[in-house]
């Protein structure tokens, strides 16, 4: 029994420090992205979000820019890597925070493409 015992603790604390890292990570930008205001500069957010996992950026048709930053929410694959659909994408135009939620990229990016 002693050794069963055992066995589930030491398995317990292995899965702890597998899981931990990226649940903080998720945790931590989850909050994080509550801080954040509509008019905040691409290092206001950053400041607040630390360093991105991915990013993008567009050309607008009238020269001006379209940045967008991924950071890692919500883990869907074991593999490690991290993926957009993983991320909440936070967007900028010419600078400015201009909104964040994959409805708002999805919607922002084809209105973007559309109009090239």
């Amino acid at each position: 029994m002693e050794n069963i015992k055992t066995l589930t603790t030491i398995i317990l604390i292995l899965s702890l420090v597998y899981c931990a890292p990226w649940m903080i990570r998720q945790s931590r930008n989850r909050d994080n992205l509550m801080r954040l205001d509509l008019g905040m500069t691409k290092k206001q957010v950053m400041e607040i979000m630390g360093k991105p996992d991915l990013n993008e950026s567009y050309q607008k048709v009238d020269g001006g820019a379209i940045v967008i930053l991924f950071y890692y929410i919500n883990r869907k694959w074991s593999n490690g890597n991290v993926t957009k659909d993983e991320c909440t994408p936070i967007v900028f135009e010419n600078g400015k925070l201009i909104g964040w939620g994959d409805e708002f990229y999805q919607s922002k990016i084809k209105i973007e493409l559309d109009i090239k």
